[in-house]
């Protein structure tokens, strides 16, 4: 079984000024045509707070319209990023912020399920970050409230965080559910100076997706295989262990998107090749 492998929302259109991700308002219909010319299997869809209102995602007509755009190219919606839980959180923000975000979710995971999305990303990094007993406490509180629905509605929580493997995967374990997961950034934990050949051993069991982007040690985002990502062994890991997550492209482009999104799915083509041949 080969991974299947998408992008993330925004990447197949002209950014956004001062910003490398957020979702495309004006034409994220051209995407999925864009997707099913390079190839790509999926889409991942952004959730933001920021005009959430507009998302399509919001009402049922938008909804309709996100399955018609999927039916007609063949690329699906097989995630989405649930980038709202960075600005309203689902630990830290008070008890009624906190209480409110899981109704959030709780409807993201009906509106998921409704476009034909298997998972639902939850970012716990940067400003929403459980870096202390307190935040991991209230979030695996938060995730025990929603993960019953999550598993009745067929949605997988895939948490996205920046800790050490074995920190990650016990927070996985707190949860105690099925229905959450691991959600693996590549770069990001490259830039928090883990060897993800190694740190993503503890979360084989538990991985569902990750996102392919290259970072520096200590830095930004980067072109695909420019940075300090160890790739190879990242994938050597996954085949040894037989587990072949969705990819989800989240590279960085500047000028030309679709060309900064064809070089890069052709560099991890290339990877997940010479890791093949390794095994």
């Amino acid at each position: 079984m080969k991974h299947r492998i998408g992008i993330m929302q925004g990447r197949l259109t002209p950014r956004p000024p001062n910003k490398l991700q957020a979702f495309p308002h004006a034409c994220w219909q051209r995407e999925f045509s864009a997707a099913a010319r390079l190839g790509l299997d999926a889409i991942e869809w952004i959730f933001e707070f920021e005009r959430h209102t507009e998302n399509p995602l919001w009402s049922a007509e938008g909804r309709r319209a996100i399955r018609r755009s999927a039916a007609a190219s063949g690329v699906h919606v097989r995630s989405l990023c649930a980038d709202y839980f960075m600005v309203h959180k689902l630990a830290g923000g008070g008890a009624e912020s906190v209480a409110e975000s899981v109704k959030i979710l709780l409807w993201l995971i009906d509106a998921a399920s409704e476009i034909g999305a298997e998972r639902i990303l939850i970012p716990l990094l940067e400003t929403s970050a459980v870096d202390t007993p307190e935040l991991k406490a209230e979030v695996v509180e938060s995730l025990k409230q929603a993960a019953g629905a999550a598993e009745r509605r067929g949605v997988l929580l895939g948490l996205e965080m920046e800790l050490p493997g074995a920190e990650y995967r016990e927070l996985i374990d707190r949860v105690g559910h099925p229905a959450v997961r691991a959600y693996y950034d590549i770069g990001n934990s490259t830039a928090q100076g883990h060897d993800v050949a190694r740190d993503v051993l503890p979360l084989l069991p538990v991985l569902c997706a990750a996102h392919v982007k290259d970072r520096r040690v200590r830095g930004g985002t980067v072109t695909l295989g420019t940075g300090d990502a160890n790739f190879e062994g990242f994938f050597r890991a996954l085949n040894a262990a037989g587990n072949t997550p969705d990819l989800v492209l989240q590279h960085y482009f500047d000028e030309d998107p679709r060309e900064a999104a064809r070089d890069a799915l052709v560099t991890l083509r290339r990877v997940l090749l010479r890791a093949a041949e390794a095994a």
